[in-house]
């Protein structure tokens, strides 16, 4: 629990971010010899069928309020599996992300009261990244859907990275009712003045929209941000490790 004066009232210094985009999973494409996988093979000896994951239990890694939050599911891992986003009053089940949203290490504020309008951050697993050792790396991105749900966009945020989940450490992101922003440090101790603040603002698609159209627009620079998130009840994701199948 926060200090219950806490505020996030910041003077944003100008920063200028760009990089080209990798897939946020590692979406590298391998090119193979076809007939040397022919030979493979049948110089193989036939291997045993493999046996069907054991997942642990759901468990909730993030809490909004006492009916709100996101759970991880069909994981081996704490870092693996899938997020989903939960409300038990209206009877909300449904998947937000492909990823578990346990290995972004930055702050989440979740400020939104609405289901329909969702944004959620999703991270390059630095275990099994392709970025991991390129020369480009690759971008983080957000999970976006404006129909609780039923089609969900990806808008990336950050510069390229080669070590995607330590750099989510120096990120804040606040979700509202409206759109969702990015806050970006660029000093260790998430100084005001080291700040920098991108919004992304909530528009459904139409008929004529874009098949690609995540269902934001933006970014927008924010020279000024203010918001009250002394009524957040939790601002990172959180796992349990014993509840990891052995």
């Amino acid at each position: 629990m926060m200090n219950p004066i806490m505020r996030i009232c910041f003077v944003y210094g100008v920063f200028v971010l760009s990089g080209c985009v990798a897939g946020p999973y590692g979406g590298g494409v391998a090119f193979v010899n076809p007939f040397s996988a022919m030979n493979d093979m049948q110089m193989e000896p036939e291997k045993k069928k493999q046996q069907p994951d054991v997942y642990g239990p759901p468990q909730i890694i993030y809490r909004i309020d006492k009916e709100r939050y996101f759970t991880l599911e069909e994981y081996t891992r704490c870092e693996n599996g899938k997020t989903f986003y939960n409300n038990t009053k209206k009877g909300i089940h449904t998947q937000i992300a492909p990823s578990s949203g346990y290995l972004f290490k930055g702050r989440l504020f979740w400020l939104s009261n609405r289901d329909d309008y969702l944004a959620f951050p999703i991270t390059a697993n630095d275990n099994n990244a392709a970025c991991k050792g390129s020369d480009k790396g690759c971008l983080n991105v957000v999970a976006v859907t404006t129909d609780g749900g039923k089609t969900v966009h990806s808008v990336t945020y950050g510069s390229n990275t080669q070590d995607p989940n330590r750099d989510t450490t120096d990120y804040d992101m606040l979700v509202t009712d409206d759109g969702f922003y990015m806050i970006e440090y660029k000093l260790a101790k998430h100084s005001p003045t080291s700040a920098y603040a991108l919004k992304w603002t909530f528009s459904p698609a139409t008929e004529i929209s874009h098949p690609a159209y995540p269902g934001v627009t933006g970014p927008v620079y924010q020279p000024e941000l203010s918001f009250d998130v002394s009524q957040v009840p939790q601002e990172r994701m959180q796992c349990n490790h014993k509840l990891e199948p052995k």
